[in-house]
């Protein structure tokens, strides 16, 4: 177990970390900031609330600045407010210089790393961490997962299909989805897929599978923390299933799935080996499944 960040021996400080993008980035921050509360640091976040409020319920998160707030508009010109400063520390993963010189306003130190991966064969996560405090200071190990209430859970114990990403050329083929939801329900999983608002041109697999329509970020979080296993495309919900600890088969295609893996204590990754998501096949996912959760799926073939 790694040791508690409650438990550094230090009086902590204060990290500003600012990070503007979408689920899966601001998700991604969580080595990062669990590396700093082991330094010492306790960290705010400067991101877009509707994705980072989940992230407070780590408990070396002090808490969100929503950056999409009309208040802190100002922070992407370059002017910080004088009642939100005094960080010891500011990390700015962006390219905007309007937010570097806003983060000089609010901490003592700043440093400015590149969102976009340098290196092909460590995860993002980790490459943005040793940027901000060296190789040597990253927690390499599992992190704790990301706490979700199971009361929420919309369908406990399911077999979660995620069929949508924020970019068409992320998506495995619908078709194979389908295909792969019956041999899963063939195999004794309630199958329930997942729409939200990235998948609005992806249609409804109507009356064959059941579907969580739109369900709230909470709701989302708790029904993915109690799933029996998830699979998905590289998004965003792929990465907030392993970071509350669901098993996650995340299906990649032109995207690296070394620099762009989901961190979370079970993740198996399904990709084509030419980067054409239209060349990965059924059985294979259903093959990293079935190592995942070391659960066959399909009658061994006969002599």
């Amino acid at each position: 177990m790694p040791a508690s960040p409650e438990s550094t021996p230090q009086a902590a400080k204060r990290a500003l970390v600012i990070r503007i993008g979408a689920l899966g980035d601001v998700l991604l921050t969580r080595r990062l900031t669990y590396s700093l509360s082991r330094a010492g640091l306790r960290s705010t976040l400067f991101a877009p609330a509707r994705h980072a409020s989940l992230l407070q319920a780590d408990p070396w998160i002090d808490g969100v600045l929503d950056s999409e707030s009309p208040s802190f508009a100002s922070a992407f010109t370059g002017e910080w407010r004088n009642e939100v400063c005094g960080f010891d520390l500011g990390l700015v993963i962006s390219k905007s210089d309007g937010l570097a010189r806003a983060a000089e306003s609010a901490a003592r130190r700043v440093a400015r790393i590149q969102p976009e991966p340098w290196r092909d064969d460590v995860s993002i996560a980790l490459q943005w961490a040793e940027a901000a405090i060296g190789s040597g200071a990253v927690f390499q190990g599992t992190l704790p997962s990301l706490f979700a209430s199971p009361d929420e859970s919309m369908a406990q114990g399911a077999t979660l299909i995620h069929p949508g990403s924020g970019s068409p050329a992320k998506n495995w083929p619908l078709e194979r989805f389908v295909d792969l939801s019956r041999e899963l329900r063939q195999g004794g999983h309630r199958v329930v897929w997942i729409l939200g608002p990235a998948e609005g041109g992806i249609p409804s697999p109507g009356s064959e599978f059941e579907v969580l329509d739109r369900p709230s970020l909470g709701a989302l979080a708790a029904t993915l923390s109690q799933a029996r296993v998830f699979v998905g495309n590289d998004s965003g919900v792929s990465h907030l299933a392993a970071a509350v600890g669901a098993p996650t088969v995340a299906i990649f295609g032109p995207t690296s799935d070394v620099v762009f893996r989901p961190d979370g204590p079970r993740v198996a990754t399904a990709r084509s080996a030419s980067g054409a998501l239209e060349s990965l096949g059924v059985d294979r996912v259903l093959s990293v499944i079935e190592e995942l959760t070391k659960c066959r799926l399909r009658p061994l073939a006969g002599p």
